[in-house]
């Protein structure tokens, strides 16, 4: 920031600020992208998650560069780039943006809730599957044959990323050569509680649920849409991301509004102030000079008395002689 006078206006210049607004920009997309999943409205997939960060880092950029001066190339171009990589990585997911449930291996899925019931492949992000925390879940899982000494693994997509939540280190015999899996849980809260221990947040909203299972004689894999009801900001994730998204915007907001302006400056007004001020600085030398008049009154200075050549005093203001010398002579006439 710096000022500059031109004529009878001042300019207050406010420099270019891309990557803060950039970074701000970025910061509310997340934060929003996190309130409307916790809220059940769209897990955080590439399109969503990216494509609203990328969305709102440009919007940044340009509140943060909208009526300031301009800054040097590169740091009003890296900005731009990075926000169009995020709407690039974003696009990719615009073929799954009506996806539905999938599996793959000839296994199957049914699943029943306290508030739905449904099979894998008839979820959707539109339509997920909905299961109440608080309430109870069953399913069945069948397999085409029995699937010896296997692994499986239960995985969180967060933006085309698998974030695993749940599995096995050790493979599991089924040396009965179960072909069906099944379970029922009357509370969910507990379950849901371990996730969210293992994943360190708090389950709730809309999620795409991936899983595999691999071992002798065959392997399985899909995925599907649950969502786990909550009100919004409800949840302590939604709560933080709220809280974080509203510093952000608040950070925008006075970008947008904090920016080059000119003021006026009343030259005649300053002039006027320099004019007293010097003729106030001349009337106090007059006075300290001019302090006693002829009559002994003010108005006229002292009369400064040097002395004579010789040393003999102080001599009065005319000029005339010494002072001593005068009243000597005045004595002697007074005598005579």
């Amino acid at each position: 920031m710096g000022t500059e006078q031109q004529g009878d206006t001042t300019r207050i210049r406010k420099s270019s600020r891309p990557f803060t607004g950039f970074l701000l920009g970025l910061i509310l997309g997340v934060a929003l992208a996190i309130v409307l999943q916790q809220a059940g409205v769209w897990p955080l997939d590439r399109l969503f998650l990216f494509g609203v960060a990328g969305v709102f880092a440009l919007i940044g950029i340009l509140l943060g560069s909208m009526g300031r001066d301009r800054v040097g190339a590169f740091a009003s171009t890296l900005p731009v780039i990075l926000a169009v990589g995020l709407l690039a990585f974003a696009a990719t997911g615009l073929t799954e943006i009506n996806e539905n449930g999938q599996l793959n291996g000839g296994c199957t899925v049914d699943s029943t809730s306290s508030v739905d019931s449904t099979v894998v492949t008839d979820t959707s992000k539109r339509d997920p599957f909905d299961i109440d925390p608080e309430g109870s879940l069953s399913w069945v899982a069948r397999s085409p044959g029995p699937i010896m000494d296997h692994v499986w693994e239960i995985h969180v997509d967060v933006g085309g990323f698998s974030v695993p939540v749940a599995g096995n280190d050790v493979p599991d015999p089924n040396s009965d050569g179960d072909q069906e899996n099944t379970g029922d849980v009357a509370d969910v809260s507990s379950y849901v509680q371990e996730v969210s221990d293992f994943t360190g947040l708090e389950l709730r909203g809309v999620f795409e649920v991936g899983g595999e299972i691999e071992g002798e004689g065959g392997a399985c894999d899909g995925f599907a849409f649950v969502r786990l009801t909550a009100d919004p900001l409800t949840t302590l994730v939604s709560q933080i991301a709220a809280g974080v998204g509203l510093l952000a915007l608040i950070g925008l907001l006075f970008l947008a509004f904090s920016r080059t302006r000119e003021i006026e400056v009343d030259i005649e007004a300053g002039e006027a102030e320099d004019e007293m001020v010097g003729a106030g600085g001349t009337a106090g030398v007059a006075g300290a000079i001019d302090t006693e008049g002829d009559d002994g009154g003010p108005g006229r200075g002292a009369h400064v008395r040097p002395e004579d050549d010789d040393g003999n005093g102080p001599v009065d203001s005319g000029g005339a002689g010494p002072i001593g010398d005068e009243e000597n002579e005045r004595h002697q006439r007074d005598d005579m």
